[in-house]
């Protein structure tokens, strides 16, 4: 079932990460495909989607997993960062929490929602999370959504 109203989506996106924003703003433009015909509150609208805050995301995904293994010290980190922060394991993870139904879609891909726009988003949402309240936040979103490394038990 699609869901086309923006404050619904917002707060449907928070319940399935289990966090709530304090700026709405950073939340829509994660949510939004390159194309797609929303505007954010500023009446802006944004030809690039979230590729800002997926950028980002990408990056905050990164250094979450970077601080976590420093603390631990297992396994090779590029074996980490390989296996959580594929394009595979995200669009999986947002599939799998039902994040597309949350996309601002552009309208010439209909309803479908492509590998690389469900990648994309999912780096977004993190990027959003950090802006709005930090690293900390963003480790409990992605403990939430199981962005974490299986624990082999290996040094």
């Amino acid at each position: 079932m699609a869901v086309n109203n923006r404050t619904t989506k917002i707060r449907g996106l928070e319940r399935v990460i289990c966090y709530q924003f304090t700026d709405e703003y950073s939340a829509w433009e994660a949510l939004q495909a390159p194309g797609s015909t929303s505007f954010l509150t500023n009446g802006e609208g944004l030809h690039d989607g979230n590729k800002r805050l997926a950028v980002l995301g990408d990056t905050i995904l990164q250094l979450a997993l970077c601080d976590d293994w420093l603390k631990t010290g297992k396994t090779r980190f590029t074996s980490i960062s390989q296996e959580v922060a594929s394009n595979d394991n995200l669009d999986r993870i947002g599939r799998k929490h039902g994040i597309e139904q949350f996309v601002n879609k552009n309208p010439s891909q209909g309803d479908h929602v492509s590998f690389k726009v469900m990648t994309a988003t999912v780096e977004a949402i993190l990027g959003a999370v950090w802006l709005d309240s930090g690293l900390d936040a963003v480790k409990r979103v992605m403990r939430v959504l199981g962005l974490v490394p299986v624990d082999t038990g290996n040094n």
